[in-house]
């Protein structure tokens, strides 16, 4: 493109040097005159506020056209171009187009004005006018198609948003260069003067409006940045206090189970800061530790990654580390109180034990089993917590029970066994006084159900039976399998294995005994464990 143009411009140059280098010889002064006029016009120029810039010098460039012959107007639009470029130190090629774009359109409007030879002042304006616009739509032209090529957006798209609001400038810029050209035809320099100084200083009053209009909207738009950026700031704050009361909300909720509070508080705080967190209970070191009541209760390790915010850690912190550790210090707490509660639980399993001598550490034997099988069919938590109370008092109705029928070497009459079928009603009665989980209670009053229907007390039969219940069945007969008894040796871990396996469907759950063969080929250790790990540390402590 910008080649093209230059080619145009080259040819259209060398085809009027003569005319040009003879009007400098014959009339210097007025040539000199208007390229002094073109260039003083062209200093005014000045850019519009993101909408292009705004100039007089086709004024004068127009003036010279109508002036001087066309070689000589060609010449002067040349060398304001070049004039320009130099004045804006602007890019080469930029120069080359803008300088061809003057000559050509200075060459069309100088022609029309040539061909036409206007005589009479009417005439004049009306020719003017014409070359006016024809110099327009000429520059303004070549202008959008330059940039239309460079921008990848359509000529008339750029038209609209560059050049639009200036259409009309030229409708009154070739009549303003015929009364220039008119005046100093007439009276020389002081009547060019007369007209050429209003259009200049009106301009310069609106470059300088313009100026100062700038320097408001950059204050304006300064200020407007500040805004934006405090207000992205109160954004932040906002988002972080909303996150804390979450975070805090989460605390509160978790606060009576330290796994579940220690899962909770690492996967929130990786959220929050995009660092992998990991949570430390009691005194293990860690980066920044946790204190509650002037004790270390424990730590936070932060291991950076990628996306990790260190502001937002920094702006949290302070907030955060106080909330963590009294939720950390109020579940060790709990868990102290839940610990003592299994012990209390404990010793008065082994108040029934007392009394059903050779059953001693059977209750405990049987919470342990039934925890692990509870882990593996999907309980956790209080749940798991209910299970394993109700493991250790499933028999604690047994008090009620005669000693001689509970103490007798051999196997019970029907009378005897009528009696020892009320001990399940007798242990729901006795702890359903006691503020403790449903869960218990059914363990309680159904551990002696058969999944055939023929257990006791209710003779209840399949998923009728809670699971719960069914688990600690479970755990209760294989116990009572591996243990001794007044009447029998304790069966082998296999031997008792396959009794159980045995009963499957009729007297045990199929869904709780595979469990157990779980349990028996990959934790083998626990069918042997002894004792509840609470009251080993209950009694450790003590």
């Amino acid at each position: 493109m910008i080649t093209l143009v230059a080619m145009a411009a080259s040819v259209l140059l060398v085809a009027v040097s003569r005319d040009a280098v003879s009007a400098a010889v014959t009339d210097p002064g007025t040539v000199a005159v208007f390229l002094v006029l073109a260039l003083v016009y062209q200093f005014f120029s000045f850019e519009l506020y993101g909408r292009g810039s705004i100039s007089v010098s086709a004024i004068g460039l127009l003036a010279a056209a109508f002036s001087l012959p066309v070689g000589a107007a060609v010449a002067i639009a040349f060398i304001a171009a070049i004039s320009q470029w130099i004045r804006k130190r602007g890019l080469f090629h930029r120069a080359i187009f803008d300088a061809a774009n003057y000559a050509l359109s200075m060459g069309a409007a100088a022609g029309v004005y040539s061909a036409f030879a206007p005589s009479n002042t009417f005439m004049k304006l009306a020719v003017g006018t014409l070359a006016g616009i024809v110099y327009g739509a000429i520059n303004h032209g070549l202008l959008c198609l330059a940039m239309s090529l460079s921008e990848g957006v359509p000529m008339r798209e750029v038209w609209k948003e560059r050049f639009h609001w200036a259409r009309y400038h030229f409708l009154i810029f070739g009549p303003l260069a015929v009364a220039l050209s008119i005046a100093y035809a007439k009276t020389g320099v002081p009547g060019l003067l007369a007209f050429a100084l209003p259009p200049a200083v009106l301009v310069f009053s609106v470059r300088q409006y313009l100026e100062r209009t700038r320097r408001a909207v950059e204050e304006v738009r300064e200020a407007n940045e500040e805004l934006r950026v405090a207000n992205a700031k109160l954004a932040a704050r906002n988002e972080d206090l909303d996150q804390l009361f979450r975070f805090a909300g989460g605390l509160a909720a978790h606060a009576h189970d330290s796994s579940a509070l220690r899962t909770y508080a690492e996967e929130s705080l990786g959220t929050l800061t995009g660092a992998e967190i990991v949570l430390l209970v009691g005194d293990a070191g860690g980066d920044v530790p946790l204190f509650a009541g002037g004790a270390c209760v424990g730590a936070l390790e932060l291991r950076p990654g990628p996306n990790f915010d260190g502001e937002r850690w920094e702006r949290l912190r302070d907030a955060i580390l106080p909330q963590l550790a009294t939720a950390v210090e109020s579940a060790g707490l709990v868990e102290q109180v839940r610990k003592t509660h299994l012990a209390t639980i404990a010793a008065l399993s082994r108040s029934m034990e007392a009394k059903d001598y050779y059953t001693g550490g059977h209750t405990e034997r049987v919470s342990s089993v039934a925890l692990a099988l509870g882990r593996r069919l999907g309980y956790a938590g209080t749940e798991l917590d209910a299970i394993e109370i109700g493991a250790l008092l499933h028999d604690i109705g047994k008090i009620g029970i005669p000693e001689r029928i509970l103490h007798k070497p051999g196997p019970l009459d029907d009378d005897e066994w009528k009696v020892m079928k009320e001990h399940p009603i007798i242990s729901e009665y006795i702890l359903s006084g006691v503020d403790l989980p449903a869960t218990v209670l059914e363990i309680a009053r159904s551990s002696h159900e058969r999944m055939d229907g023929k257990g006791y007390p209710d003779g209840l039969e399949g998923q009728a039976i809670p699971l719960p219940a069914r688990i600690v069945l479970v755990a209760d007969a294989f116990d009572a399998l591996t243990s001794d008894r007044p009447y029998r040796r304790a069966r082998p871990l296999p031997a008792a294995m396959e009794e159980i396996r045995t009963h499957a469907g009729t007297q045990f759950c199929p869904q709780v005994v595979a469990a157990m063969e779980q349990l028996y080929r990959e934790e083998p250790h626990v069918l042997g464990a002894g004792r509840l790990a609470a009251v080993e540390l209950q009694e450790d402590a003590a």
